[in-house]
């Protein structure tokens, strides 16, 4: 059985993890963005937005799908059932990736012509989305055991390397091929260290290619996650690549520069899920509970840094260069989907939880859907601004029938919490917003004062507390249970 300090563990290694691709992403696109053209960062952010959604095709979903199995069987301590089912998800993952190749190989021309981009490109992305895949699928398999610290090992090292190998290239005039090279550097060093991690240090595990173990199970269970998958990283992903075939490669790329600004915040959120997903599975009693923590704790994390992108949209794009500017509005529509995708995703673990794959999958499909169509509606006459607003309404259509499905297990959600957490740092933004002050300071008492809000209102309570302060570093842990300590005291 897995314990609360493993499981605490294995939340404050994951958000190492999700702080060092915030961060490291940022400064990624952002060093990038004073050296290369916003056309060259369109085009190869267009080329790995194709490779994403392929690789949603060709992974089948078995990185969601398997962990529930594995966590079951680590739960009770069959370890050799675990490596069947390893082995089975790798023998599913394999034959989605070698169909989805070739599939792209025989269209290649059409492809590129498509696009009207180089051959070149086209195999450069299947050489992208086979490592994405892989890695996806090994860092999956990885989780349910909570020992995780290897995960955050390897994105410390292989962003390093992405990022000295991509500066590299671009410095010697590689131009589009060195980004995506670079960028490639991730997924396959990724893939090589999980693999030694899981043979030799997660499962010791002895290569054993007779034993297949739920093959059947652990497919209709990641179906479940495919089909959401796909429709989700197409919703997402074309919006890219809807700017870049209307209105080209440069919009492309002040779009892409903005949408990553924004998932980089909501990757918190999309960690406290990959965690739960096994976690809450195996919860006995207090899965809505535990639900509605994980629901709170993402918005108390990624509110208040989305409002801030809401009110300083123009001083965060300056950052990259003058010419990103012009997507201040695309950034802040962008920006409103926290909430409604801190609402949809933690109730979606919780129909996971409960086996509800059917209402789980129609969730997937009602987020993802209108964003689709809506880009060819709203592109052509919008823009990125299109874009940016097609995504939001399908975070919203998510959010509204995750509300019914909520209703439906009788889960309570405490709605007067959320509008506060939403409003605060609304409210507390919005005179200096209209005093014009220095950007950088307005903003660090934004948040400072959002959270001072939060804990007078008593929005944050022990227990939050214990949990946000198992993810934050030593020193503003300290901090923060001195300052909980003096309030209880004083309470009392």
């Amino acid at each position: 059985m897995m314990s609360k300090n493993s499981i605490g563990k294995g939340v404050v290694f994951l958000y190492i993890e999700a702080i060092t691709m915030i961060f490291s992403g940022y400064i990624y696109w952002l060093l990038l963005s004073k050296i290369i053209d916003p056309s060259s960062i369109g085009l190869a952010s267009t080329i790995i937005a194709f490779a994403t959604i392929v690789f949603s095709f060709a992974s089948m979903g078995v990185a969601g799908g398997v962990q529930r199995y594995i966590a079951n069987g680590i739960a009770e301590n069959k370890f050799e059932k675990v490596q069947g089912m390893i082995n089975s998800s790798l023998l599913i993952t394999t034959l989605g990736v070698f169909v989805s190749g070739i599939i792209i190989l025989i269209f290649r021309d059409s492809i590129s012509t498509y696009f009207d981009i180089s051959v070149d490109y086209i195999l450069l992305s299947i050489a992208l989305f086979v490592f994405l895949v892989f890695s996806a699928l090994l860092r999956a398999i990885i989780i349910p055991s909570l020992k995780v610290k290897i995960i955050t090992v390897a994105s410390v090292l292989c962003t390093f390397l992405k990022l000295s190998v991509t500066l590299a290239l671009v410095f010697l005039d590689y131009g589009v091929y060195g980004i995506i090279f670079g960028f490639l550097t991730y997924p396959i060093l990724s893939t090589l260290i999980f693999t030694f991690a899981i043979k030799n240090k997660i499962y010791k595990i002895v290569p054993n290619l007779k034993l297949f173990i739920a093959t059947k199970d652990i497919l209709l269970a990641s179906i479940t996650f495919w089909i959401p998958a796909i429709i989700s990283t197409v919703g997402s992903q074309l919006g890219t690549i809807t700017v870049f075939l209307v209105v080209g490669s440069g919009n492309a790329g002040v779009y892409f520069i903005a949408f990553s600004i924004v998932t980089g915040i909501l990757v918190m959120t999309s960690v406290l899920s990959s965690i739960a997903y096994p976690t809450i599975s195996t919860i006995k009693d207090g899965k809505k509970r535990a639900t509605w923590r994980l629901i709170k704790i993402s918005l108390l994390l990624t509110i208040p840094l989305s409002n801030i992108l809401l009110f300083f949209p123009t001083d965060i794009l300056s950052l990259f260069g003058s010419s990103y500017t012009i997507g201040s509005s695309t950034l802040q529509l962008l920006s409103l989907t926290s909430l409604p995708t801190s609402i949809s995703t933690g109730i979606g673990v919780l129909l996971y939880s409960y086996g509800n794959n059917r209402q789980f999958l129609l969730l997937g499909l009602v987020t993802s859907i209108p964003r689709v169509l809506l880009y060819f509606l709203f592109v052509p006459t919008l823009g990125a601004d299109g874009a940016a607003l097609s995504y939001l309404i399908g975070s919203i259509s998510g959010a509204i029938i995750s509300l019914f499905y909520a209703k439906k297990v009788k889960m309570m959600l405490f709605h007067k919490q959320i509008f506060i957490l939403f409003f605060v740092p609304i409210i507390i933004a919005i005179p200096f917003y209209f005093l014009d002050l220095n950007a950088i300071i307005s903003i660090v008492i934004i948040l400072v004062s959002s959270y001072i809000v939060f804990f007078a209102l008593r929005l944050i309570d022990s227990q939050d507390t214990s949990d946000i302060i198992k993810i934050l570093p030593g020193s503003i842990a300290g901090f923060v249970t001195r300052i909980a300590y003096i309030k209880s005291k004083r309470e009392k």
